[in-house]
């Protein structure tokens, strides 16, 4: 019974993410909300602990950073090499906290949510992350440029909070590389980072 009930909740978030993207958050903006407290109260009918199986808490965070430090360095290194960091674009990392912040909003729905309901409707690690990573990287269509770097991203950071269960070195991965992408690569390319129909909006 949980596995096809983790596997409906995962269709109705889902659906209501991408009708919230594409249409809802111009007509209906508080449907966000409604989408939140769906998510939150699945965590007590699962029984969700904070630490163990939401990712909050000290738990596994050294193990996190110590999986995460090295390739997050490497990318964050050729993005500084692909484009020397002007002092425009020193201005923009300014506010790498706020970014932060959003990026750990994102775990948090990927890992905590999407991650551990898929790991209970499929019972395989490696196929739940792979399946992560899809919706991850739907929810960001049609940007050319955060499609197949959050399918990527996701697979990986789905696979790191399964064996370390710790939101916090994901989401500085996260804020890091997507900061970094956002003044490395021509604005032309990911148009500010938008996705749905604010990427055709973008000017």
């Amino acid at each position: 019974m949980m596995p096809i009930l983790a596997a409906g909740e995962v269709l109705i978030v889902f659906a209501g993410v991408m009708a919230y993207i594409w249409r809802l958050q111009f007509t209906f903006p508080d449907f966000a909300v409604i989408l939140l407290v769906f998510i939150v109260a699945t965590f007590f009918v699962h029984g969700d602990r904070l630490q163990k199986d939401l990712g909050f808490g000290s738990r596994g965070l050294v193990a996190g950073l110590r999986v995460l430090a090295v390739p997050t360095l490497i990318i964050a290194g050729a993005l500084i090499l692909f484009s020397p960091i002007s002092f425009f674009a020193i201005n923009r990392l300014a506010g790498l906290e706020k970014y932060f912040a959003w990026s750990l909003l994102q775990q948090f729905a990927l890992q905590s949510f999407f991650g551990n309901r898929l790991l209970q409707a499929l019972k395989n690690q490696n196929r739940a992350a792979w399946l992560n990573a899809g919706l991850f990287a739907a929810v960001h269509l049609p940007n050319p440029v955060l499609v197949p770097i959050t399918f990527l991203g996701g697979y990986i950071l789905t696979r790191v909070f399964f064996s370390t269960r710790n939101l916090i070195p994901l989401a500085l991965s996260h804020a890091v590389i997507g900061s970094l992408l956002a003044v490395a690569l021509p604005v032309a390319w990911h148009h500010g980072l938008r996705v749905g129909p604010g990427y055709y909006r973008w000017n």
